[in-house]
């Protein structure tokens, strides 16, 4: 519970909000799978859908009316073999290859409709998975089980689209179908209606098993499959290529990469033998019997219990039946394989309407503010026992610098973040101007604030963008752009490039100029300033900068950000000598605070920390007065 007296926000919308139990894998949830599917598909592409509707609706009933012209025109045939005339035969000729013709051609339509359905529901898909990825919680982020989620969400939104839209058709214009030649046989002879049902039952039974195996063995591969895309990452991206060859550790990576990709190869084959086995098993059953409803047909003619024409017709419907119900079988196969998709996708972008609404009602935070306050704050991350952070209180005001130093694992950064409202207390309340921020909307919020992380990000941007992505709805405000640049000590090598702020940073894309690691840092800091709002974080903002760079910088913070609250993260500790106060952080906890010469005075980790980093510079027995 908080400690502040403001009232309580709604109740948060966790990480196992989006973190489901295994799915159900029977069958007879496949009803349910088809409403879902048609949901999304829906939502995706309306009028496409309904366009293959209608042209799943013209086929399926083409069918039953090849059919029965069939049927008649075999009956001209023989009546005309009776003294009958070809002018008889030619209407029904004519109109059996007409239907022939519209179905033809409705398949060829559908089929390239299909292509762009699949393509509307993968952007659907992904949009949906990219709306739940920048709303979820940032501490959703560090839990696995979620990580696991969004990686088959991510995945199975570009994979799964296509074999989920596939199947959905199928499913509807075979069952169109079915119905379709199934009245047409049933007015032919019930009886082989019935055989082609019972025919169709252990071909069902062995699609089921088949897709619960492969299902299966889908999901138990997710945690596999983040590892390998975690090692082809490692071997294959530029950031990471310089250490992998100074370790030489290329070798010993990819080795664990294949070994992984031949376990699941190894797996995927065991697999494939067992589904081998049950679709054999399954249409071995299905041909046999429909093998044994066409002789019952085949004696019913030839002892004259029914004509040859209806014989004949009863005989091409078996086989077209026998033919849908086995095409449907399959769709439904691969609707229920893209079950993994269906289930992961709609349960975690289902979650959104909660992660919004648990940010309804709140109010935008003030533009400006008087004093921020943490009290008694503590935070614990998911799957850790142990506290980043227990009883942490400190206060910043308007117009002051304050320092957050501490050995590395203190709970700098994690304080950080929870000061940005990047995460929520466990325990205590942070406030601002006495209001918990928790009653703030937290995107508002974090429009007050501007934070520059050590492990800040570079983007593959022009370097006006990547200034303006600081305050992204100023991007026309060129002057300030230059300003922000210059006050971060970036306009001097920016404006030196091939084509100024228009030249597009990093070597990702054709034409990029990449930065050196200084200089990137100078242009996130500029992207900070950019942001223009009254608190900024400063996590290690110098990190990269040399000695006269950093020290340039840390003389100046005060005009360059006059009247606004700073927070400055920093394990060299001759750079916050100048802070209005100075916090000590170690185990996550508070251990001192004040400003530089009384902190020095107590004696205490400060002045230990301290003094071992002047060590490296002064003498300290010849110089002590240097210290101070």
């Amino acid at each position: 519970m908080r400690d502040s007296p403001a009232a309580e926000p709604a109740k948060r919308f966790n990480v196992g909000d989006v973190v489901r139990p295994r799915i159900d894998q029977r069958f007879r949830r496949l009803p349910r799978l088809v409403a879902r599917a048609f949901a999304v598909v829906w939502r995706a592409a309306p009028r496409q859908l309904l366009l293959a509707g209608c042209l799943q609706v013209i086929t399926g009933v083409g069918l039953a009316v090849q059919v029965l012209v069939a049927q008649r025109v075999l009956s001209r045939i023989i009546a005309g073999s009776d003294g009958g005339s070809f002018a008889d035969v030619l209407p029904s000729l004519v109109l059996l290859m007409a239907v022939g013709l519209v179905i033809t051609l409705g398949r060829a339509l559908l089929g390239e409709l299909q292509r762009v359905l699949s393509e509307m529901v993968a952007r659907y898909a992904i949009s949906s998975v990219l709306d739940v990825a920048a709303e979820v919680d940032l501490i959703a982020y560090e839990d696995p089980e979620f990580a696991n989620r969004l990686q088959r969400a991510q995945l199975n939104s570009v994979l799964r689209p296509v074999q989920m839209t596939n199947g959905l058709l199928g499913i509807v214009g075979g069952s169109i179908a079915v119905a379709g030649v199934g009245v047409a046989l049933l007015a032919l002879s019930p009886l082989f209606f019935a055989v082609v049902l019972v025919a169709a039952v252990p071909a069902v039974i062995a699609a089921n098993r088949s897709s619960r195996i492969f299902h299966t063995f889908t999901v138990e591969q997710t945690e596999p499959d983040r590892r390998r895309h975690y090692l082809f990452e490692l071997l294959s991206r530029r950031e990471f290529s310089a250490e992998m060859r100074s370790f030489a550790v290329t070798g010993f990576l990819r080795s664990q990469h294949d070994r992984l990709y031949r376990d699941r190869i190894a797996h995927l084959r065991s697999i494939i033998r067992r589904r081998l086995r049950l679709t054999v098993a399954g249409q071995l059953l299905t041909t046999g019997i429909t093998f044994a409803g066409l002789m019952i047909l085949v004696w019913q003619v030839t002892t004259g219990r029914i004509s040859a024409a209806t014989g004949g017709a009863a005989a091409g419907a078996m086989v077209l039946l026998a033919g849908r119900l086995s095409n449907t079988s399959a769709d439904a196969r691969q609707l229920y394989e893209a079950s993994l998709f269906l289930e992961d996708f709609t349960e975690f972008v289902d979650a959104l309407p909660g992660i919004v609404a648990q940010h309804g009602g709140r109010s935008p935070a003030p533009p400006t503010f008087s004093r921020l306050t943490v009290d008694r704050v503590g935070f614990t991350y998911p799957n850790r026992s142990q506290a980043a952070l227990s009883g942490v209180s400190l206060e910043i005001g308007a117009g002051e610098v304050v320092a957050l130093v501490g050995e590395n694992g203190s709970g700098k950064t994690t304080l950080a973040k929870l000061l940005a409202g990047l995460y929520e207390p466990s325990e205590g309340s942070i406030t601002w101007d006495g209001i918990d921020i928790a009653s703030y909307d937290p995107a508002l919020m974090r429009s007050s604030m501007a934070v520059v992380f050590q492990d800040f990000v570079r983007y593959h941007f022009s370097a006006r963008e990547n200034i303006a992505l600081g305050r992204h709805e100023r991007h026309e405000e060129l002057d300030a752009i230059e300003g922000a640049a210059r006050a971060a000590g970036a306009h001097e090598f920016l404006v030196e490039l091939e084509d100024g702020y228009d030249t597009r940073l990093g070597p990702h894309f054709l034409g990029g100029t990449d930065l050196s690691i200084g200089q990137w840092q100078r242009v996130a800091l500029a992207r900070a300033l950019f942001r223009d709002c009254p608190f900024i974080i400063l996590d290690e903002p110098t990190a990269s900068l040399d000695a006269r760079a950093e020290r340039a910088l840390f003389d100046d913070i005060r005009s360059i950000l006059p009247g606004r609250a700073v927070l400055l993260i920093s394990h060299r500790f001759a750079n916050v000598r100048s802070a209005d106060r100075i916090y000590v952080l170690s185990g996550g906890q508070v251990v001192e605070s004040g400003d530089h010469m009384e902190l020095i005075a107590v004696d205490g980790l400060y002045a230990e920390l301290f003094a071992l980093q002047a060590a490296s510079f002064v003498d300290l027995s010849d110089e002590p007065s240097k210290l101070r």
